[in-house]
């Protein structure tokens, strides 16, 4: 764990982390924002006009998430406006030595990008202080290490060097989520978890009777993934833990930033666990050239995106993983449709699939809804066990649908 975020730039004291940098600002005004980028430092005072509302498309427009490696953090904030201007240019924030970066209300709302939260850690941003934090983007940040919270106080800390202790942003987290932001990521906690280092505590649910839904959780449930203990006799709503996935899979689009994060926190050489288990397909990005506009294709955008499919090809032959490629010999377009060819060639009843598509869930990201005690997941496409909140009784749904609400819907 101390090696872990020493790597990302934050000291480790026992029960502690110690932020070393400058405080970025993101105001309405942009000149404000200006300054701080050419190096004046503004107080922290109650007060401040912070800019609200901040979008992951303003974090990191579209366009730029053709870009899956450390080049992201490039390009943080680029479609940030504030007033009636984009003060921030490529490469300012990083240039900046910036460590926090602070806002107001609804930080991180819209798409549920990974994109953005890597992109401000690959730019040096350790710590995202905001009046409010989206929950999608929030578990983002977590996941990947960079740390979260409200505390407005805490500015003043980071300013001087002073340790923080974790407990300022483990409080009120649940076992797993404290356990992420322990050990610097999603990733390092699940190594611990395959090392035996980390068990969690098992529900201690007494038999009762169960929905179809929370049958197939318990089923799937991973007791010690160290031993291979997995199943539990009953769940409730609000249980936490992980469960075994029967089919993980991605496109092109989010393939690759899964790929590196596997080689760079697992091994270049490590090989991912069950790849019988794993479909890719080369679905979203098809049709790019004939989309793009010729502006783009003359800034490099168009060569840069198909960057994605050459790493999600050469990751799938490397790991020997099915991939659903691109038509061949004089057609054009994919061999099959990531969403369409699971339900209609794969998915199975009491299956728990997971994967990630334009109408599906994240597979590299975690979702709970928005009522209390309610559904909450994870899954990675190159780690089996996946991560869910049993929800409220009823079938596992979401407003981004996951193929376990087909199977829940299917007799047992």
């Amino acid at each position: 764990m101390v090696q872990a975020l020493r790597a990302r730039g934050v000291e480790k004291l026992p029960g502690h982390v110690q932020l070393a940098g400058r405080v970025l600002f993101l105001t309405t005004d942009p000149d404000l924002v200006r300054r701080q980028l050419e190096g004046e430092d503004l107080p922290w005072r109650p007060g401040i006009a912070l800019r609200d509302d901040i979008s992951t498309d303003e974090i990191t427009p579209a366009y730029i998430c053709y870009y899956y490696d450390e080049t992201l953090g490039d390009f943080p904030y680029l479609g940030l406006k504030c007033g009636d201007e984009f003060p921030i240019t490529r490469g300012a924030v990083k240039r900046g030595g910036f460590v926090a970066s602070v806002s107001g209300k609804r930080r991180g709302k819209g798409s549920s990008r990974e994109q953005s939260p890597y992109a401000e850690m690959c730019a040096g941003i350790k710590l995202v202080v905001a009046e409010n934090i989206e929950r999608i983007y929030k578990e983002n940040c977590q996941n990947l290490g960079v740390l979260t919270t409200s505390d407005f106080s805490l500015l003043d800390k980071v300013r001087r060097g002073e340790a923080i202790p974790l407990s300022a942003f483990t409080a009120g987290e649940g076992e797993i989520t404290r356990g992420i932001i322990e050990y610097g990521g999603l990733f390092n906690f699940n190594v611990a978890r395959l090392q035996g280092k980390v068990v969690l505590t098992p529900p201690a649910t007494a038999r009762r009777p169960m929905t179809l839904g929370e049958k197939i959780l318990a089923r799937h449930w991973v007791v010690d993934p160290s031993r291979g203990k997995v199943g539990v006799p009953a769940l409730k709503p609000g249980d936490e833990g992980f469960v075994v996935t029967d089919i993980r899979f991605s496109h092109e689009y989010v393939t690759p930033m899964a790929a590196i994060f596997f080689e760079q926190l697992v091994g270049p050489d490590e090989q991912v666990h069950d790849p019988g288990s794993i479909l890719m397909f080369r679905d979203h990005l098809t049709f790019l050239g004939e989309a793009m506009t010729p502006e783009r294709v003359k800034e490099g955008l168009l060569d840069v995106a198909l960057q994605l499919e050459k790493k999600q090809r050469a990751f799938a032959e490397k790991q020997g993983i099915k991939l659903y490629g691109e038509l061949r010999l004089g057609h054009h377009g994919s061999e099959a449709i990531c969403h369409s060819k699971i339900l209609e060639g794969h998915a199975e009843p009491g299956m728990i699939i997971i994967g990630r598509s334009g109408a599906w869930r994240s597979a590299s990201a975690r979702r709970r809804s928005s009522t209390p005690g309610s559904r909450r997941m994870y899954g990675s496409p190159f780690r089996r066990p996946s991560r869910w909140w049993c929800g409220d009784g009823s079938p596992i749904t979401s407003r981004r649908r996951t193929s376990c609400s087909r199977s829940c819907a299917t007799p047992m």
